[in-house]
C-alpha cells in the first residue's frame, strides 16, 4: 500500500538504455507473416482501377488484399468506414490495400509494386467552408452516423 505519489522502480530501465531490451515489433514467431499497406496520396478520389499483380508475382508475396477482397468495415460511429477502402479514398493515408509477405522487407517491395489508379473528387479543408451548401461530401451516409 501507500504506492500513489512514490516513484516505482524500473526494473527494464537498463535494458531499454542498453538497447537490449524486446520489443513486440522484435519477436519473429514460426511461419509469421508481414503486413504492409498501400495507402492513398490523394484526400478524396474515386477508386478506378487497383492492379495487384505484379505485387502477387513478386518473390516472399503470399497474398494481396484489396478491399473488393475484405469488405470489412470498423468504427462505432462512423458506418462508411472500411478497413481498406472500396469504392473510393477519403483522406490521404486511407488503406487501399495490404500486401502480405514472408518478411518486412518483401511486403516493403510489394507495396510499391501495386498500382493504383484515382479519379480526383473535389475537396475541401476549411471546416466552415465544409458546412456551405454544395461543398464536397467526403461521408455520403453522415446521416445514418451514430453519434
Amino acid at each position: 500500500m501507500g504506492y500513489i505519489g512514490k516513484s516505482m522502480p524500473q526494473y527494464d530501465s537498463f535494458l531499454k538504455v542498453t538497447g537490449t531490451a524486446t520489443y513486440a515489433f522484435d519477436v519473429e514467431l514460426p511461419g509469421m507473416l508481414h503486413a504492409k499497406l498501400v495507402t492513398s496520396s490523394h484526400a478524396h478520389a474515386k477508386i478506378v482501377k487497383i492492379d495487384t499483380s505484379k505485387a502477387e508475382k513478386s518473390p516472399g508475396v503470399v497474398a494481396v488484399a484489396t478491399g473488393r477482397e475484405f469488405p470489412y468495415r470498423l468504427g462505432i460511429y462512423v458506418g462508411d468506414r472500411d478497413v481498406l477502402a472500396i469504392d473510393k479514398v477519403r483522406w490521404v493515408g486511407h488503406p487501399v490495400a495490404a500486401v502480405i509477405a514472408e518478411t518486412l522487407e518483401a511486403a516493403e517491395r510489394g507495396i510499391d509494386q501495386v498500382e493504383v489508379e484515382y479519379d480526383p473528387l473535389p475537396t475541401v479543408f476549411d471546416p466552415f467552408e465544409a458546412l456551405k451548401p454544395g461543398a464536397p461530401i467526403v461521408h455520403e451516409k453522415m446521416a445514418e452516423y451514430r453519434v
